[in-house]
């Protein structure tokens, strides 16, 4: 019997996220299009004239806030429309029309920054200080000339402009190649079955109980990986160029140092995510020696890495058993942030099952007229953690619009995964502390291990190295071929595995199959994530009242300050090289934890 993928339409609507809350039919996409349109004519105009007086520049600053709201509600809206089929082809038109408005944007408002700088901060601290409509736009503007180094004459900025819109069609190419072209073709599951395995369906075969059907899916993805490995190469290469190119272009240090100054975070702590992971891969190791005495073999294989620790552990979890367990988990957070939460499942702003060419994954993303979360639920725990991690992304987005005019509702992606991850963390220490099932227990505390491993040690010595190499290398002028990016990572992995996991011809794949790296220097983030929910879960379960207090207020802040100075409210500086070594021993614990319920 061969399983084939559902298509969208034998999915039960209920299961399905409600896109009609944004845009009811195509006149109201159209018609706010077409308002884009009008103001960024109307934006336009101000050319040569933005500092003309303070009323000048705030009714700049107003209609620019405007377009924003609007564009923002257009993109997500696509997007979204586009990530449910990307085969579909009215979708992908109704996304490209919406890309080419952002590039259109971009085109005929480039002259805005260049503008602006031209003049002294003291003459903006001035108008500030002489029109009080302005003092809502206070960070935004010293934010603009934090930057004012980096910015080029408006011709240049141009050049820029365009060279960024081509680096975005070597990302959608990734997006294509990723989610339509690369075929895993079949494998048999556990009962014998022919199943299609997908990146939507992948996670559930990695973690089978069966090792036959893991090492199938594991080597029917890696040589799909390895059949386009050159052509994913020769993209990534002209990505990365580009992005060296335009931080050449704006003198930049390096294509690093760019992304790095996007957050005020300096090399040095990058840098020290990097050293107290390599400094530590050894407690890594001891979780892979766990794995390997827990599944009782003799070598583990990289397919044993996800193989469940709890061994014929398959709950079933049904959305409407994610909703209680998580609303129970998180009840801590008070009656807004569950009420919220249940709004979220009862009014269709989830996205669960995967179905024919929906886009691999989950992820959160919100526009100023709903908030909405993307999934590929598969029924059990690991989906539920997932969910919960994003609507720990979909929490902090409801918390940053309610408190925050639109300028200043968007949270940066340094500190978006502390609210993410710290749901996952407290939603296995309420499954493992309301239980009297000791394989739940495991198998929840597996989850918790699981997500740090992954979070932590899998982002710093792997991707983010990875990243350091190859956009430096790309910034020297260096070419970088398909044997170039493969040796690369295969020599990081050994590293990271050890001596204890045998090595696989696949492995050095598995960079071809990860998408972050069209966001340059956005993996390393989730380190910090993991590090932050350690520390956030741990004071919110020690009953920290006046902690969970600065937590929920930190889940409001939006982008009204620095990302470093946003941590510091709650106490979680990151120039301190402690509190990133405080993590690693949560995690040791962790472990010495999980084999005590073992032996018990």
């Amino acid at each position: 019997m061969v399983k084939e993928e559902k298509l969208r339409s034998e999915i039960d609507d209920k299961y399905k996220w409600d896109l009609t809350k944004m845009y009811k039919d195509a006149k109201e996409f159209n018609d706010d299009y077409d308002k884009a349109l009008e103001l960024i004519n109307e934006i336009s105009r101000f050319r040569g004239k933005l500092l003309n007086d303070s009323n000048t520049l705030y009714k700049y600053l107003k209609k620019d806030d405007e377009l924003n709201v609007v564009m923002t509600n257009l993109y997500v809206y696509a997007s979204a429309l586009n990530d449910e089929d990307l085969s579909n082809k009215d979708n992908q038109k109704t996304y490209l029309k919406v890309l080419n408005l952002y590039s259109l944007t971009d085109e005929k408002l480039s002259f805005t920054t260049s503008e602006l700088l031209k003049t002294d901060y003291e003459v903006i601290k001035k108008y500030i200080k002489e029109n009080a409509n302005l003092k809502e736009y206070a960070f935004d503007l010293e934010e603009i000339y934090r930057f004012q180094p980096y910015v080029l004459s408006e011709h240049e900025e141009k050049l820029v402009s365009n060279l960024s819109d081509l680096s975005q069609k070597f990302k959608n190419n990734f997006s294509i190649i990723n989610n339509t072209l690369v075929d895993f073709g079949y494998i048999k599951d556990e009962d014998g079955n022919e199943v299609k395995l997908t990146n939507g369906n992948y996670p559930k075969y990695i973690k089978s109980d069966n090792r036959k059907v893991r090492k199938a899916a594991f080597e029917a993805r890696g040589k799909a990986y390895m059949k386009f490995s050159n052509l994913i190469s020769t993209d990534y290469e002209a990505y990365i160029k580009a992005c060296a190119m335009i931080a050449k272009a704006r003198k930049y240090d390096s294509t690093m140092d760019m992304y790095l100054f996007d957050d005020g975070v300096t090399k040095q702590i990058y840098d020290n995510l990097l050293k107290v992971s390599d400094d530590n891969l050894s407690v890594l190791h001891k979780y892979f020696e766990i794995r390997k005495d827990i599944l009782k073999l003799d070598t583990l294989e990289p397919y044993d890495l996800s193989a469940p620790l709890v061994k014929d552990y398959n709950k079933v979890y049904k959305p409407d058993d994610a909703k209680e367990l998580i609303c129970k988990a998180l009840s801590v957070y008070g009656d807004e942030y569950i009420n919220q939460l249940r709004s979220f499942f009862d009014n269709r702003n989830i996205d669960f099952y995967p179905n024919k060419g929906k886009r691999v994954g989950y992820y959160q993303n919100n526009s100023y007229k709903d908030i909405i979360v993307f999934g590929n639920y598969n029924d059990d725990f690991n989906s539920v953690s997932s969910i919960a991690h994003e609507l720990g992304h979909a929490m902090h987005s409801y918390y940053s619009l309610k408190n925050n005019p639109p300028h200043l509702s968007e949270y940066t992606l340094l500190v978006a995964e502390i609210a993410s991850l710290t749901n996952e963390m407290l939603l296995s220490n309420y499954v493992i502390n309301n239980t009297d099932d000791k394989d739940l227990k495991l198998y929840a505390l597996s989850n918790i291990i699981e997500v740090f491993a992954d979070n932590f040690f899998g982002t710093l010595s792997l991707g983010s190295v990875f990243e350091k190499i190859v956009h430096e290398k790309a910034f020297n002028g260096d070419d970088l071929s398909e044997e170039d990016f493969n040796d690369i990572y295969g020599k990081l992995i050994k590293k990271h595995n050890g001596a204890l996991i045998n090595d696989s011809s696949y492995l050095k794949y598995n960079w071809c199959r990860i998408p972050h790296f069209y966001t340059p220097f956005y993996y390393y983030k989730y380190s910090i994530g993991a590090c932050g929910a350690c520390y956030a879960s741990n004071r919110i379960l020690k009953g920290d009242k006046e902690f969970l207090n600065k937590y929920l207020n930190f889940l409001k802040l939006g982008g009204r300050m620095m990302p470093l100075d946003e941590l510091k409210t709650i106490d979680f500086d990151l120039n301190d090289i402690k509190v990133i070594e405080q993590a690693i021993h949560y995690f040791d614990e962790l472990l010495d934890k999980f084999m005590v319920i073992y032996n018990s």
